[in-house]
């Protein structure tokens, strides 16, 4: 088999691990840290997932989008199969998901902690951060679904 698609594969699957893994693993604990009822463990939360969006997911995305590409160009699929397109295009909604729960979480962790109108903010905000995690984790899948079973038109 060609050395260079098994590499080029490797990197484009190990990056989608780090980015689908890192999202799904910190949707998990962001809701723990909502549930927890800790304002500081929530704060922070807020602030490590900003910065591991930005650090991790955000460049194992065009990693993974990039080796993609080239795998499929290297073997010679053809980028107009439905499986190719679905990944392509589950692309975009999910980068601006990212964008959203990022803005947000650096919004959540500037929160002054307190009572009131900031519990109000902050509960806003913690929800709206668990349902575009959410949301993104079921685009995800599904672009997952169609990269292993390749459906056709």
């Amino acid at each position: 088999m060609d050395t260079l698609y098994l590499l080029l594969k490797f990197v484009h699957v190990a990056a989608i691990i780090v980015w689908v893994g890192g999202i799904f693993a910190l949707t998990l604990l962001n809701a723990h840290a909502t549930g927890s009822g800790n304002a500081a463990a929530q704060v922070e939360m807020g602030r490590l997932s900003e910065y591991f969006g930005r650090v991790a997911i955000g460049p194992a995305m065009i990693v993974a989008v990039l080796a993609g590409i080239a795998t499929a160009w290297r073997i010679g699929f053809p980028f107009s199969s439905l499986w190719i397109v679905w990944g392509l295009v589950g692309f975009v909604p999910s980068g601006a998901l990212i964008g959203f729960i990022g803005r947000t979480a650096r919004e959540f962790g500037e929160l002054p902690a307190g009572t009131g109108r900031a519990m109000v903010q902050a509960e806003a905000m913690r929800g709206r951060l668990l349902t575009l995690n959410a949301l993104n984790i079921l685009i995800l899948a599904s672009v997952v679904w169609a990269m292993i079973f390749k459906p056709a038109l």
